[in-house]
């Protein structure tokens, strides 16, 4: 089977290509599969899902709606300790050939969540991304391509695109990525497209800056300073509308591409943004805070951050900061029209969504932290001892990219 269907594939699909535009490639998809009696089974078909990246936002939100439908699904990602006993996934390490051919083993639809983010690396370490996210995928796919999955869904990133031209930004827009999470996400995707080769359909998803419950990154300074209510400083004066989409709506995406099996890349993100001062003045009015706006010259704001990544001290990296005063608006027609997938929740709702989780969460802490204090002795060590779970450092919740 695997033999004819590859056979097929030279036949009846178009190539990806890729075209030369000095050092940058541009990679040409398409929308043409196998009809069904060609590939022998419907990639539709009800399955074992692997979903990678297990215990990020995404994957989470992800495996619950599949389970919720009766899918049969499992995750991988890497393990956290001995008492991390969830027997839904899989402690493993996508790094590794066998651990990767084990979990594909029986499987027919992956769905690749798992990535390096900007928390987990050096600021300027490019090898630190391309060392995880390009040799984990290149890993991985090759696994899947000898195992015969039929449908690899790859959650990419809108820094994949660069610096915006004015426009919302297009699947054929060039990539020009600005920094090495962006470069290693654009490599992945190459990676990706060429198991359409083996007959695989590759769909590939750019979603904008994810939120959800529990998705922080650089929204934790910002929750932070929302709480005590401070400032809230703006690279710009905010008249700029920056782009987010709830996890749900890209759980949803991925279900739909599951639904609809097309290769092709689609961009995800909300309807209608609004500008950034109105997104957070709205944020401190629903928390009750008494934050104020605080915009910051751009250049000045930039001039600082540089010299702050230098010492690594920066709140920010540079694919973050030089993105956060321009209008960052992924054009969305494709993933309507050809997924029927349509987002559910605004900017303000799902920002505002997540700062109350985080508050209750924070709170909770708080709480948790007194008790322990109260119960120990002074010189207990239970007072420096955080109680928040650590983080793996290659998880996909979701692209640390706004």
């Amino acid at each position: 089977m695997d033999l004819r269907r590859a056979r097929l594939a030279r036949i009846t699909w178009a190539p990806a290509r890729t075209l030369q535009t000095g050092q940058r490639l541009r990679t040409r998809l398409t929308t043409r599969n196998p009809t069904n009696d060609e590939m022998g089974a419907p990639v539709t078909e009800r399955g074992e899902i692997l979903v990678t990246g297990a215990r990020g936002l995404l994957a989470r939100e992800l495996m619950r709606r599949l389970r919720a439908e009766g899918r049969r699904v499992r995750g991988i990602d890497l393990p956290l300790d001995e008492t991390d006993n969830d027997a839904n996934i899989t402690g493993g390490n996508l790094l590794d050939a066998a651990s990767c051919r084990d979990v594909c083993r029986g499987v027919t639809t992956v769905v690749h969540a798992a990535a390096r983010q900007y928390h987990g690396a050096p600021r300027f370490g490019r090898d630190a991304y391309f060392a995880v996210n390009v040799a984990m995928t290149r890993t991985l796919v090759d696994a899947a391509v000898k195992s015969g999955v039929r449908q690899l869904i790859y959650v990419s990133s809108d820094m994949v695109y660069g610096l915006p031209a004015g426009r919302p930004l297009r699947e054929s827009d060039e990539p020009r990525p600005i920094g090495p999470y962006g470069e290693s996400k654009l490599a992945s995707e190459r990676i990706c497209a060429s198991a359409r080769a083996s007959g695989m359909c590759v769909t590939i998803l750019r979603p904008r800056m994810i939120i959800g419950a529990g998705r922080l990154g650089v929204l934790r300074p910002l929750f932070e300073r929302v709480r005590r209510g401070a400032a809230l400083p703006m690279i710009g004066d905010g008249s700029n509308r920056y782009q987010m989409v709830a996890v749900a709506d890209v759980a949803a995406a991925c279900c739909e591409a599951m639904a609809r099996p097309i290769d092709g890349v689609f961009n995800l993100g909300s309807d209608d943004p609004p500008p950034i001062r109105e997104l957070l003045a709205e944020l401190a009015r629903r928390a009750g805070s008494s934050s104020r706006l605080l915009p910051l010259p751009t250049r000045l704001s930039h001039a600082a951050l540089r010299a702050l990544n230098l010492v690594g001290l920066a709140p920010l990296a540079p694919e973050q900061y030089r993105i956060a005063a321009v209008d960052y608006v992924l054009d969305t027609r494709l993933a309507r029209e050809q997924l029927g997938w349509r987002p559910r929740f605004r900017d303000e709702e799902m920002l505002c969504a997540a700062y109350h989780a985080w508050a209750r969460a924070a709170s909770t802490r708080r709480s948790a932290t007194a008790d322990l204090v109260g119960a120990a002795p002074r010189s207990s060590a239970l007072t420096g001892e955080p109680l928040a779970p650590r983080t793996p450092a290659v998880s996909s919740a979701s692209p640390e990219d706004g």
